[in-house]
């Protein structure tokens, strides 16, 4: 305990900051990777780094691209409540499927808006792409791949363009190059990353230091919290930049975020009706490749990624 409010009332009582039994009860282990802490109420298990396994790459991600190796959280946070089950998040985020027909209205909206500043020749803000790539072709989504592991974590690979030749972006570079060599810089910024899960609770979208935690509320409702960071060290511009997307991506008030929620919500009532027994993952079933444990998958769009997480999900239930 660190403190008591209005102590003098406590005077003479077992009420003591010294009082381990008037204190939040310690987590039964802690751990921390790149700054970012972790806790487990179960006082056996696989560690940090064992459970994290590859994905941990996306808090290496997100601080690599600091100068100084480190990030700061930017202390506001969107909180969104989603009513449907938290498997419904978790299945979206590394979905390639679906973009192209949920945020379509919103990604060919912004596609026209770009074609038409340059053919008039005009300085298109990068913001711009980060809509309009929504509402890429199926070929182009079904070209990207998921990498999927054995504790339910996956990963996107990128689909972004997140290294445009503007001045910003050039400033950032020669600061990495600076600190890091130029090799190690070039290795850093190149990793083809767009989204990384840490099953089953956490979102990282490291190229853009953008983090969702998942709090499950009911069975059909999850509260996320969305947090953001800055990189330090890094030209303000490239956290201006980051903080667009977090703000027309990732919050309360965007269409993308909106349409995912009226899926899932639309989705936790057909499960919830007698509409049918089943739901199917068997897109591009078989056609996946293994190699130790690891699932990669050979199309995008694979549905890899939902019978991965389910087969984590139903390897933890079993657990003794």
């Amino acid at each position: 305990m660190r403190a008591i409010p209005l102590a003098q009332g406590y005077e003479g009582t077992r009420m003591t900051r010294d009082n381990p039994d008037c204190g939040v009860k310690p987590a039964a282990r802690v751990d921390s990777c790149r700054g970012f802490v972790f806790a487990s109420l179960a006082h056996e298990g696989p560690s940090l780094m064992e459970f994290l396994g590859e994905a941990r790459v996306a808090f290496d991600d997100m601080c690599d691209r600091s100068p100084v190796g480190e990030v700061e959280v930017v202390p506001i946070c969107h909180r969104v409540i989603q009513h449907s089950n938290w498997k419904f998040f978790m299945e979206n985020q590394l979905d390639a499927l679906h973009p192209s027909v949920t945020h379509q209205s919103t990604g060919i909206a912004a596609g026209r808006v770009e074609k038409r500043l340059k053919a008039q020749q005009e300085k298109v803000p990068l913001y711009y792409h980060y809509l309009s790539a929504f509402a890429s072709s199926f070929e182009q989504w079904n070209s990207v791949q998921t990498i999927n592991f054995p504790h339910g974590h996956g990963i996107l690979k990128a689909y972004m363009g997140l290294r445009p030749q503007d001045p910003d972006t050039l400033a950032h570079e020669a600061l990495l190059k600076e600190a890091y060599g130029e090799q190690r810089a070039e290795e850093y910024l190149s990793r083809s990353i767009h989204h990384v899960l840490v099953y089953p609770y956490l979102s990282v979208q490291s190229p853009l230091q953008q983090l969702r935690c998942l709090r499950p509320i009911s069975p059909d409702k999850t509260l996320s919290e969305i947090w953001h960071f800055r990189l330090k060290g890094a030209p303000e511009a490239i956290y201006r930049r980051s903080l667009w997307y977090y703000n027309l991506v990732n919050s309360p008030a965007t269409m993308i975020n909106a349409d995912d929620l009226e899926n899932w919500t639309k989705g936790q009532w057909g499960l919830q009706s007698n509409g049918g027994d089943w739901v199917s993952f068997h897109r591009y079933f078989g056609d996946d490749r293994e190699e130790g444990g690891v699932t990669y998958s050979n199309h995008g769009t694979s549905e890899a990624v939902m019978r991965s997480q389910f087969r984590a999900w139903s390897t933890y239930m079993s657990a003794e």
